[in-house]
């Protein structure tokens, strides 16, 4: 008896699968948030200082006698350096030095008492002082806040600022005699201040900005400064442009207090380290 023939199953084949397509990555941002850079940042500047207000030496409330000399003599040119860090996505902390020097001449206007030092009316004054003056602050994002940042912004300023001024007098013609020729004094305001910036970016390389800040108490110590600027980056290195003005008072509850207003332009060279 024959077998049945056995009915031949063919496997089926399954359809052709296209080759899986490689995960998607997270796609980058191609917009950062700024459009200037914010990396660690150093450079120097050249402030072309004048002399807004010559630094002047004033009689204070605690002073006997006349201890005022007005206009110390004007300010030369004056160096400074400059550093920034990003420390958070807003904000950077800036740090900022400049030094300032002066000399002048004129006889005692009056019968002077300067820093313990007794000077006759009609003397022959030669004066020099040297200004030093320093801030730190954190320039934080205020408005808008968003990201990307927008082409204008503004920016706050909490900053704290120290100046201190030393001052020499010297009556040169008292020298061979008994009387003492030479005064000199120093005098420091530290302060907190508190201000505003504005920014616009004209294009991703050039930077416009105006910020100004202050603090002062009455009857006391005070200090405000400004500064306008224009920025141009390529690669790495910016170069900087504009105006600076810096003004201080000592505190006046001394025998001898001292006011000053710098003004002038100014320009600056940084390096954006890591670019």
């Amino acid at each position: 008896m024959a077998l049945p023939a056995m009915a031949q199953v063919t496997p089926e084949t399954s359809p052709p699968q296209s080759p899986q397509a490689p995960p998607a990555q997270a796609s980058k941002n191609a917009v950062p948030d700024y459009p200037e850079p914010r990396t660690l940042t150093i450079g120097a500047f050249y402030w072309l200082t004048q002399g807004g207000t010559q630094p002047s030496l004033n009689t204070g409330r605690l002073a006997i006698d006349y201890e005022t000399i007005k206009d110390l003599g004007k300010p030369k040119k004056s160096p400074g350096i400059q550093a920034s860090i990003p420390i958070t996505r807003t904000g950077e902390l800036k740090l900022e030095y400049s030094r300032a020097k002066g000399d002048g001449n004129q006889t005692a206007p009056a019968v002077l008492d300067i820093f313990n030092t007794g000077f006759n009316k009609g003397d022959y004054l030669a004066t020099q002082y040297q200004m030093q003056h320093a801030k730190l602050y954190l320039d934080d994002l205020l408005f808008p806040h968003k990201f990307p940042v927008a082409k204008f912004r503004l920016k706050s300023l909490w900053e704290v600022q120290w100046v201190q001024i030393k001052t020499t007098v010297d009556a040169p013609y008292l020298a061979g005699t008994s009387l003492q020729e030479t005064a000199s004094g120093t005098k420091t305001v530290i302060l907190p201040t508190f201000g505003l910036a504005a920014e616009y970016a004209l294009t991703p390389h050039v930077l416009l900005r105006v910020d100004g800040s202050g603090f002062g108490l009455y009857h006391k110590a005070d200090m405000w400064d400004a500064n306008a600027l224009i920025a141009f980056r390529k690669g790495p290195v910016e170069v900087q442009g504009g105006v600076k003005a810096l003004h201080f008072k000592t505190s006046p509850n001394l025998a001898e207090y001292e006011t000053a207003t710098f003004t002038g332009a100014f320009v600056g060279l940084l390096w954006h380290w890591g670019l």
